[in-house]
């Protein structure tokens, strides 16, 4: 968990994330990755192709108040983490 569906359309979505680049505005460091069986935590992600498989469908907002879930991307797995655990319950 995560497998998540990426969708353009904002009303598709089960969680509006957007992305900072500023680290200490995020709720969630996510370190994203190309393997599913990586994908064993929450501030781990997967996407996949298929709707019917994942376990959310994200929508990537350009507004941060639009966003129910603001991460940063870090390339370093073990710095993946909650900022702000009470969003937890988004995943």
């Amino acid at each position: 968990m995560p497998k998540l569906f990426k969708t353009e359309i904002s009303s598709e979505a089960d969680l509006k994330v957007y992305v900072t680049d500023i680290r200490s505005e995020a709720h969630l460091l996510v370190y994203e990755t190309t393997s599913q069986w990586e994908a064993t935590e929450s501030q781990i992600w997967y996407y996949t192709d298929i709707q019917s498989e994942a376990d959310k469908t994200v929508y990537f907002t350009d507004a941060q108040w639009d966003a129910d879930l603001v991460i940063y991307r870090t390339d370093v797995q073990s710095d993946a983490g909650w900022a702000d655990s009470t969003k937890s319950g988004l995943l």
